[in-house]
């Protein structure tokens, strides 16, 4: 399913674990902090005034983490982990947030 407002592809939830994915393209208008918030948001069904990412993370340094190389290159793999309003966040090198809100 196509989400315009974040530009990403969305699979949530996954029925088996209650896990929403998101898929953050490189070519997006939105910034990757901004993916991850809404897929918290969906997964918990919060108010976006209830969440604040930069109580655990500093949206511009996750944005600059996987952005593209100065060469216009995407990066290759890496990941990073964080518990986010109640929720297990994952975001992976190739644009995949995991939000696991039964951690």
């Amino acid at each position: 399913m196509r989400n315009s407002s974040t530009d990403s592809d969305c699979r949530s939830p996954d029925d088996s674990q209650g896990v929403t994915v998101v898929n953050h393209y490189e070519t997006s208008d939105v910034e990757l902090s901004v993916t991850v918030v809404h897929a918290v948001l969906e997964a918990t069904g919060k108010d976006p005034m209830d969440v604040n990412l930069n109580d655990v993370i500093q949206p511009d340094a996750l944005n600059r983490i996987f952005a593209p190389k100065p060469d216009g290159t995407l990066r290759d793999g890496g990941t990073i982990s964080f518990d986010f309003a109640g929720c297990h966040v994952t975001v992976q090198g190739d644009g995949e947030v995991r939000v696991d809100p039964n951690p």
